[in-house]
């Protein structure tokens, strides 16, 4: 370590490991291995010991940049070594060195987990650990290193010291300057508990919006209260906050002057609300971290948020009530914008698709999929067009759950999907898709990209017709082979092209990869309706492959045919009754995805 240097003995820590398990023995003399031998007599001393210790020993540390001598307390639980090493510095370094915690020493970073194995590996990993947070904190230890540190993890350390607060807040629209936040309580939360979301935005238009999709009606808001501010932190605050009566002067050093004037006038015109927050953006580029504060003005019911609805702020008294904060906390503040939602896709497509309109015919168990994937992804634009309803055989494998049983499966999927992602436009057709191509030809003209998965040929055909006379939009035709160990999606851009000579008059791929007993597909005791047998691992699989291929069509504009195969564990097909056709796979391989053009004509053309 830094400093004086770690040694160790042999005397006390063998006459103490005597009356040890054999575990906290190895781990005993892996500390000593890790100390040193020379001068450990003089520095390691056993220390008194608490519940559930096995042993427990002192060892000073090198003086830390503000002069103060501090000491180690090294603990092995009962339990070691599946009880971690418990390394506690004395008199605590809270908030004076990095990854200092009330209780201890923070060894494992977010999400970090700590090491398991033996006794040896746990005690050298945390003692490489501790040495690590003492060189930054020694006498003569840099400084800006320091500021680094506590700047990585500043919520952390803020939020250990505020506690948190009982409601959650969703930001609808992130600022790009500070401002002042309308709210509106989430009114899909039907009963008042105290506890209720709020919702937040720039301005009451947003709010309505988001009130739309959620509550699928519009609505007035005649009067919304303003009880949040948005400002961006320049600088750092300092590490330890403030009593709440100290607050603004902690951080609104580090704003832009002009937002530190906002605030102060939003913070006096609000003084009456009992419950307020302050959005405080850290330094950094647009999708740098938020830290939400939560001003209390009473300490009373401090178990219960706040409530705001349409004409919150007509209650408001007409005289600001002028009252001091009297407690902070730390509110969990969501981002709904759509940078934020994809933030997590740093390969840039996602941020191409905001402008993408794909028309889904057939929202079943595949289209559904596939649907679902493109939202997530970042398509912009989703229409949606099925006339069936759902039923509970399709729970099996449908992105849909049983509260849109005997729903139109286009018109439920589309609330889903605007409840879920409240950043894409979606737009649902509970009819036929040959009824919307003939009436409102434009939801055609507009889009960029057709995916058909109703494995129904009528409908399939009539849209490579249309097709082949030049359409504006690309299209995927895309199906599973029964028992969904097979998929198949036949693509064409823009431009006349026409796929239906490779299906035989009964809507048959003349290609197929599997024959089955009588074709495979099970009749339903209905008219003409049946179903393609398979799973619902199977299906996602064929969904990925059929998502896949969308977006790379839709973000390298492909200007050729296309066929895609997605195959996966073709060796089992046997077993489930039908003959595998296909291509064989190279040995160990169980899964595969082939992309070439279409199959050709007996005349060699495609």
């Amino acid at each position: 370590m830094p400093g004086r240097p770690l040694r160790k003995t042999l005397n006390p820590l063998n006459a103490l490991a005597e009356h040890l398990e054999h575990p906290v023995k190895r781990g005993i003399t892996a500390l000593r291995d890790f100390l040193g031998e020379d001068n450990a007599s003089a520095l390691l001393r056993s220390a008194p010991l608490k519940s559930g210790e096995a042993a427990s020993f002192y060892y000073p540390l090198p003086t830390d940049y503000t002069g103060e001598q501090r000491q180690l307390r090294i603990s092995f639980p009962s339990n070691f070594p599946q009880g971690e090493l418990k390394l506690v510095v004395e008199p605590s370094p809270w908030l004076i060195w990095p990854h200092a915690m009330e209780s201890g020493l923070c060894l494992h970073g977010f999400r970090e987990r700590p090491i398991t194995g033996t006794p040896e590996l746990i005690v050298e990993d945390s003692m490489s650990r501790l040495r690590k947070i003492i060189a930054l904190s020694v006498e003569g230890s840099c400084k800006a290193r320091r500021d680094i540190e506590f700047q990585n993890e500043v919520t952390s350390y803020w939020f250990r010291q505020h506690g948190p607060s009982v409601q959650n807040l969703l930001l609808l629209d992130r600022p790009h300057s500070a401002s002042k936040l309308f709210a509106l309580s989430a009114p899909n939360q039907m009963l008042p508990s105290g506890q209720e979301t709020v919702w937040m935005a720039t301005n009451t238009s947003v709010l309505k919006k988001h009130f739309k999709r959620m509550m699928g009606r519009s609505v007035t808001i005649r009067a919304a209260e303003t009880p949040s501010f948005y400002a961006k932190l320049q600088s750092y605050p300092d590490i330890r906050t403030p009593a709440p009566e100290d607050l603004l002067p902690w951080f609104t050093p580090h704003l832009k002057k002009g937002d530190s004037g906002q605030l102060f006038s939003w913070f006096r015109e609000t003084s009456s609300l009992t419950s307020r927050w302050i959005a405080l953006e850290l330094p950094g580029d647009t999708r740098a971290p938020i830290y939400c504060l939560n001003i209390r003005s009473s300490n009373s019911q401090t178990n219960r948020g706040a409530t705001f609805n349409l004409r919150t702020a007509r209650r408001r008294p007409a005289k600001a009530a002028n009252k001091a904060p009297t407690l902070i906390r730390s509110a969990n503040l969501d981002v709904l914008d759509r940078n934020e939602i994809l933030s997590r896709d740093l390969s840039g497509i996602a941020a191409s698709l905001e402008g993408s309109r794909v028309v889904c015919i057939g929202v079943g168990s595949l289209g559904s999929s596939v649907a679902m994937q493109l939202a997530r992804s970042g398509v912009g634009h989703l229409t949606l067009i099925d006339y069936e309803t759902l039923v509970s055989a399709n729970l099996g494998r449908h992105v849909l759950g049983i509260d849109d049983l005997g729903k139109a499966k286009a018109v439920a999927l589309r609330d889903k999907l605007l409840k879920d992602l409240p950043t894409i436009e979606v737009t649902a057709y509970a009819t036929f898709a040959e009824v919307v191509l003939q009436q409102m030809p434009e939801v055609f003209e507009k889009a960029d990209l057709v995916v058909i998965t109703t494995a129904e040929w009528e409908s399939e055909s009539s849209f490579w017709k249309a097709k082949s006379d030049n359409a504006s939009w690309g299209l995927i035709q895309a199906w599973s082979e029964p028992y969904t160990q097979i998929g198949h999606a036949l693509l064409a851009p823009a431009g006349a092209f026409d796929a239906r000579h490779l299906f035989s008059e009964s809507g048959d791929f003349k290609h197929k990869f599997t024959e089955w007993p009588e074709g495979g597909v099970v009749s339903l005791p209905a008219c003409g309706e049946s179903f393609i047998p398979g799973g619902s691992l199977g299906m996602t699989n064929i969904a990925s492959m059929v998502s896949q291929t969308v977006l790379r069509t839709l973000s390298r504009k492909s200007e050729g045919t296309t066929w895609i195969s997605s195959i996966n564990r073709p060796h089992d097909i046997a077993s489930l009754g039908g003959n595998y056709l296909g291509p064989e796979l190279p040995e160990g391989m169980q899964q595969a995805l082939l992309e070439r053009g279409w199959p050709k004509r007996a005349d060699g053309t495609e």
